[in-house]
């Protein structure tokens, strides 16, 4: 008891020297966002202090509290614990918001009260003012939005990472939807960027597998991307494009004319949010929004050599017959098509049980760095890699659940990958999507025969060798 409350002097302590240099950092954009590098990762900090007073304190309590009432006290730490996160991260915008939508889908691990309240951050984080909007538009496209819109509703529709989305209506009575960027959101994306490469550093340091370079630089041209509206605008015209006459994906027109780098203006799409979606869907409208997120993936990775880096559940809009909008092409990645090819063979290689092709491939592609090739053998990889393709190793229904995106995070993170595997470049943004895209495969309860539907991308002009089809 002597060695927890020492701790909890100790942590006050650090945790009020924090708040006093909180306050010398404070430099704010018109959108209340601390831009500076410091300051930024100062308040990461000092909410990592917090964290850590709060739970020795809490640790404290629970000795001074009946057993009975230990369940009620965790369930209030983690509940208020939960809210702080999403106050800090909300207010500070960024790429820190953005890892906490990430966390919010992805970590299926994560307690409950986490996961809800890190959800808000999805399409419910604190907006920026009318005023801010109204100058950013002055700015960016020239005029006040009373003179560029029939109508321009002030309260905003979602408030994300990046900017927040209001409704409005065009003089020709066409309903749209006008993204603006957050002022001052430029500067903390590159300020996180920058001690983003610190932790990359430690990173590499404790672990040998890993090259953190590459990593890094994928990290930064993804994300600094995101800031140009102009660019996400063409991504967006391009994704129309591909899945223009598709029956059940939809992606929205956009509108250049009321577009600039800071404001972009699309189609208004009505719908349901995911979650809403999940809570109302029957088993018919759940398995056709399932096929047709499942299709715009692959069909964009493997055919088209694109995809969206960006599958949180708030970039997902629901009809009443399950077919999917998808919004939000900020983060766009387009690949190189030998390593698309290098791709579908170890994938392929995987599926017919070719152990060698699989692991000269892994070598040919970078995931081992040549210093520890001895390290990784064929056998290591092989075992490895199986829970990664599970559900396709067989030609059954496979369902996905917390379990198994859990147990493939552990696995992808945990300390054997650190020692013996690097990440190449390519699989920063790979990863994001395939995590994101299990999770909303699980709170689907999608079960498919995923063998079958792969037959498309591994064998599109022979049978496969295990279904024979």
């Amino acid at each position: 008891m002597t060695t927890l409350l020492i701790t909890v002097a100790t942590l006050a302590g650090l945790t009020a020297l924090f708040l006093v240099l909180l306050a010398l950092t404070g430099r704010r954009s018109n959108a209340g966002i601390v831009t500076s590098r410091f300051g930024r990762m100062l308040r990461v900090t000092a909410g990592t202090f917090r964290f850590a007073f709060r739970w020795v304190a809490r640790a404290v309590q629970r000795r001074l509290t009946p057993k009975a009432e230990r369940e009620a006290l965790d369930a209030r730490f983690h509940e208020e614990t939960a809210q702080r996160a999403l106050e800090t991260m909300g207010h500070m915008k960024g790429a820190l918001m953005k890892l906490g939508q990430i966390a919010s889908f992805m970590d299926e691990s994560m307690p409950e009260a986490y996961q809800e309240q890190l959800r808000k951050l999805q399409a419910e984080a604190p907006p920026m003012d009318f005023a801010t909007v109204a100058h950013v538009i002055r700015d960016e496209l020239g005029d006040d939005a009373e003179l560029l819109f029939e109508r321009f509703d002030k309260e905003p529709l979602a408030a994300a990472s990046i900017g927040q989305v209001h409704r409005a209506t065009l003089f020709d009575g066409t309903e749209v939807v006008v993204k603006v960027q957050y002022p001052g959101v430029d500067g903390a994306i590159r300020a996180d960027l920058a001690n983003n490469s610190w932790l990359m550093g430690m990173l590499g340091a404790v672990s040998p597998g890993f090259d953190p370079g590459p990593a890094a630089e994928e990290l930064t041209d993804r994300l600094l991307e995101e800031l140009d509206y102009v660019q996400e605008a063409a991504h967006q015209e391009h994704f129309r494009a591909l899945f223009q006459d598709h029956p059940t994906i939809r992606v929205p027109r956009v509108y250049r004319e009321r577009c600039s780098a800071r404001v972009l203006t699309t189609e208004y799409v009505p719908g349901c949010d995911f979650y809403a979606f999940v809570a109302q869907a029957t088993d018919a409208q759940r398995r056709t929004a399932v096929l047709a997120i499942r299709e715009f993936v692959f069909d964009s990775l493997f055919i088209h050599g694109v995809f969206n880096g960006d599958p949180h559940p708030g970039n997902y809009i629901f009809d009443e017959a399950g077919r999917v909008t998808f919004i939000d092409f900020g983060c766009v990645k387009r690949f190189d098509p030998e390593f698309i090819v290098r791709f579908k063979r170890l994938n392929r290689s995987y599926l017919v049980d070719d152990h060698d092709t699989y692991y000269n491939t892994l070598l040919e592609m970078g995931f081992v760095l040549p210093k520890l090739e001895k390290k990784v053998t064929v056998e290591w990889i092989w075992d490895f890699a199986r829970w990664f393709y599970l559900p396709v190793l067989e030609d059954a229904p496979f369902r996905f659940d917390r379990d198994y995106c859990s147990k493939g995070l552990e696995k992808i993170f945990g300390a054997e990958a650190r020692k013996r595997l690097n990440m190449p470049p390519e699989y920063i943004m790979l990863n994001r999507i395939t995590f994101g895209l299990n999770s909303i495969l699980a709170r689907l309860d999608a079960n498919e025969n995923w063998r079958r539907l792969s037959k498309k991308y591994y064998f599109p002009t022979e049978p496969d060798p295990l279904t024979g089809v």
